[in-house]
């Protein structure tokens, strides 16, 4: 049967339609966080019906937990595990150690779609509930990353996570001024070479709402909640910034940018002769709903603005914020993992970073969410 140039047209755009379609899915780089320090929560096999069920493909859990490994493998689901802060020195300890971590909690699911290994959560000298596991971080790394290579799992990324307390408060805007403390810059270099040699991101925790509780008189509620109707704040130097998210991420940006420019050119440049740059990645970004207290000496702000409308806002303009690049990364979606599945009642420390699950423990959702 003759096939008409009509015909033909109508192939293709019904082709181009269905790669438009299928790459929706992905461009947003959307994961979520999956915790398990709640009561009353549901088994993996259940959140990992959720995922599916919510077209979430990607998962970022904080250790190797062996019954959420087994839920995952054999699922799309792409999975970041962590090294919990407590087992690094032993780790960074013996290469041997590291071998047997990998055989343990990698090797030993070949079904499961590995995609980081996130080495410490937020370590930082000037950290004092984390500074001890600052000389163990790297060596960790190191270790990690020399095991799953010769495991033959080199596609794996081994990274670390950071949050914004890291950048100097004074150099935090504009976002291109941004730069790391001077009493963190000496931890996180070697670590920022470590991640250009081997190609690889690092997570950081990016929180709009923290920002916006510890400063509410100087940062539009709007602006916090990347709402994409607000007019955006323009720099001194011209750069608008349409939201809060993509001003912290920036400033992270800009502080790596001046940590690899601190380093020798070896380990500032990439084969070509251009600048390496390391990709930032949420590792961690939410919004508290009500439940427990406030923060400490900030309960009024915090119990303002910590509803299930704002969330909602919140988490559902990031999802399409992150299709995009910020401004010193235009074209570069941003991948990013929401804080979180559940709330986290026994989690330990401050009783308000309990409450930013996106799902009750019965596995309905506090407030729609569109995930693509």
């Amino acid at each position: 049967m003759a096939i008409s140039a009509k015909h033909i047209m109508s192939l293709i755009l019904i082709l181009g339609l269905l790669i438009t379609l299928s790459l929706d899915f992905t461009v947003g780089q959307i994961g979520v966080d999956y915790g398990r320090n709640g009561g009353g929560l549901p088994p993996p096999s259940r959140v990992v019906e959720l995922y599916n069920q919510y077209g979430i493909q990607r998962m970022r859990i904080y250790d190797t937990d062996p019954e959420t490994l087994q839920a995952v493998g054999g699922s799309n689901i792409e999975l970041t595990v962590g090294i919990l802060n407590r087992d690094l020195q032993n780790i960074a300890a013996s290469p041997t150690n590291a071998d047997a971590w990998v055989r343990d909690n990698i090797s030993k699911y070949p079904n499961v779609k590995f995609r980081h290994i996130v080495v410490g959560n937020e370590v930082s000298p000037i950290n004092g509930d984390t500074s001890q596991y600052v000389p163990f971080v790297l060596p960790a790394m190191q270790n990690i990353y020399n095991a799953v290579s010769a495991a033959g799992h080199g596609g794996i990324k081994v990274t670390t996570a950071i949050d914004t307390e890291v950048l100097e408060p004074s150099k935090s805007y504009p976002p291109e001024d941004g730069e790391f403390r001077s009493n963190v810059a000496p931890y996180l270099n070697p670590i920022i070479r470590f991640l250009m040699d081997t190609d690889a991101p690092i997570f950081a925790s990016i929180y709009p709402y923290f920002a916006y509780i510890n400063n509410p008189q100087q940062i539009d509620l709007r602006y916090a909640l990347l709402d994409p109707s607000f007019e955006g704040v323009t720099t001194p130097n011209g750069v608008r910034y349409q939201n809060l998210y993509y001003a912290l991420l920036d400033a992270l940006y800009a502080a790596l940018e001046r940590s690899a420019a601190s380093m020798s050119l070896e380990a500032a440049t990439d084969a070509s002769g251009g600048t390496k740059k390391t990709e930032v990645k949420g590792g961690e970004s939410g919004w508290r709903t009500p439940g427990g207290g406030g923060h400490a000496r900030l309960e009024s702000t915090a119990d303002d603005v910590s509803n299930v409308d704002n969330a909602r806002m919140y988490v559902n303009n990031l999802v399409q914020a992150v299709k995009k690049g910020s401004p010193k990364r235009p074209d570069q979606p941003i991948e990013t993992y929401i804080f979180a599945m559940f709330d986290e009642d026994q989690k330990p420390g401050d009783e308000g970073e309990k409450h930013f699950g996106l799902f009750t423990p019965d596995g309905n959702p506090k407030f729609p969410v569109n995930f693509n």
